[in-house]
């Protein structure tokens, strides 16, 4: 299921009072609107968040992403924890992390960080549990790993809600990155 590149899209600021210039407002339309596509034509929300972050935000490589495809759907279709979150989890992380494994200050910080997206995250989607955004949006949880319920999943709207949620989180993380790498150069 390869991606394939994608054009701009809706826009709206997600980090409170911090208005994004206007060249980082066209990078964010073009994010979430290439995360969106993604997600309609190829599924997969952690690596449709993933692939867009890379690609213009220049993170990771071909084998984070690659990683980052059993993660979707809940994680490995679980309907756990929202998959696109998991996706921008893992870019958010390639940004805040540290390489000094044994530095506590590091690890604290790139926490914070995670806690900030998926409280931000929370506030927009509604939740960060993928059976409950599911259910918010389509008016109930389907199994993927079913494939009578996929079926269902897709007739109910499955790939026309799923990917508005994964153009939003896409555009979410890339804001909070552009924020953090912002402040880390002043």
């Amino acid at each position: 299921m390869p991606c394939k590149p994608a054009t701009p899209g809706a826009a709206e600021n997600t980090l409170g009072t911090n208005m994004p210039e206007e060249k980082d407002d066209v990078l964010l339309n073009r994010i979430e609107k290439a995360a969106h596509d993604y997600e309609r034509d190829y599924h997969g929300c952690s690596r449709c968040v993933l692939k867009p972050l890379q690609a213009f935000l220049g993170l990771g490589d071909a084998r984070t992403l690659r990683a980052s495809t059993p993660l979707a759907a809940g994680i490995a279709m679980r309907g756990e924890t929202c998959g696109a979150l998991v996706g921008g989890m893992l870019a958010l992380g390639m940004v805040t992390a540290d390489d000094d494994f044994e530095d506590p200050a590091a690890l604290t910080r790139s926490l914070a960080a995670g806690f900030r997206l998926a409280r931000a995250v929370e506030k927009e989607i509604g939740s960060t549990s993928c059976t409950r955004i599911q259910t918010d949006r389509l008016g109930r949880f389907y199994s993927l790993a079913d494939p009578e319920q996929y079926r269902a999943f897709i007739e109910a709207g499955g790939y026309i809600e799923c990917p508005k949620v994964v153009g939003r989180i896409a555009r979410i993380t890339a804001a909070f990155i552009l924020e953090y790498r912002k402040k880390k150069r002043s």
